[in-house]
């Protein structure tokens, strides 16, 4: 069922409008919330949400097979719809991240009355996904993040599908942020990033769907007697187990590996170009071996910025 959360009148357009989606089955107390386009060029999540908005209608209506509803989904979407519809990041006419408008205010501005509404309807849920993609000029393989996690938490993890989950920074910053707030009101949550922005990439989201449907099932929120869970085998990664490799020049960057790959100690990520000679400054190269999880995306670089971020081998490399 749709329903609008919260409507803003504006002076300049029409109305802005927070929309919902719910399902319920006989065992509400399953309960799982997924939350996407908290910032607006964040176009993957947005769509994998829509998926998920179909396939549960599908599974509603009788046309999924063998699924049905056990417990109770929430899906909100589209979060920033004003900077949605703008097409950037932030909302222009407010300029504030939402990422750091959470909990939010009720009788705050629009940016801070959207959060509150989203802190105030996912309250109850027992699970949260908040699905995104990498920041301004990168490009993440899929991946979660998960503060913390209890054994709950490391088992929603491994039913999502991810090869890697990564240790969030324990900021004032990160209080601010959905992620955080959820983590305060005791709700097992994780943090999908997947892509970059201002892309939507279709083949990267269908690939990600089954493990978002598998959640749920393991949520106990989706029923389906014919198919067994997946129990996906995950490696977390801790924030002293992650190597930033940066420039020493500033240029055009043009990357030689390939997001998502494993990278061995002095393989070349990339090369630097002079960007009115396009002389070589630098060949850059893996300073340690590890898993290639976030790449530089925009050619333009500037002497020490972060190229990529590789996770580094453990000892213990899976959850049992």
């Amino acid at each position: 069922m749709k329903e609008t959360i919260l409507s803003i009148q504006s002076p300049f357009a029409p109305p802005i409008e927070l929309a919902q989606y719910t399902w319920k089955g006989p065992k509400p107390k399953n309960s799982v919330s997924i939350v996407s386009g908290i910032q607006g060029n964040q176009l993957n999540g947005i769509y994998l949400c829509s998926r998920l908005v179909r396939f549960l209608n599908s599974v509603e209506s009788g046309k999924e097979p063998g699924y049905y509803l056990k417990g109770s989904i929430k899906i909100i979407p589209a979060v920033n719809s004003p900077a949605i519809f703008e097409g950037k990041a932030l909302w222009s006419f407010h300029d504030l991240d939402m990422n750091l408008a959470f909990p939010g205010n009720e009788q705050g501005e629009v940016i801070e009355r959207i959060a509150d509404s989203v802190c105030r309807h996912t309250k109850d849920s027992q699970f949260g996904i908040i699905i995104k993609s990498a920041d301004l000029n990168y490009n993440d393989a899929p991946h979660l993040f998960c503060l913390n996690p209890d054994g709950l938490a490391k088992d929603f993890a491994r039913s999502l599908g991810a090869q890697n989950v990564r240790e969030p920074k324990d900021s004032s910053t990160f209080k601010l942020s959905l992620h955080g707030h959820w983590i305060d009101e005791m709700i097992t949550s994780v943090v999908l990033s997947a892509g970059k922005e201002n892309h939507l990439d279709i083949t990267l989201c269908e690939d990600i769907l089954p493990g978002l449907i598998n959640s749920l099932l393991w949520a106990g929120a989706l029923g389906n007697d014919h198919k067994e869970l997946i129990k996906y085998r995950v490696k977390f990664n801790k924030q002293n187990k992650e190597t930033l490799i940066s420039s020493h020049a500033g240029g055009f960057f043009l990357p030689k590996v390939t997001l998502g790959s494993e990278v061995k100690k002095g393989q070349k990520i990339g090369d630097i170009f002079d960007i009115h000679s396009n002389a070589t400054l630098e060949s850059v190269l893996a300073n340690s071996s590890g898993y290639l999880v976030t790449l530089r995306n925009h050619p333009i670089i500037y002497q020490k910025e972060v190229i990529a971020v590789l996770l580094e081998k453990s000892k213990f490399r899976f959850w049992s």
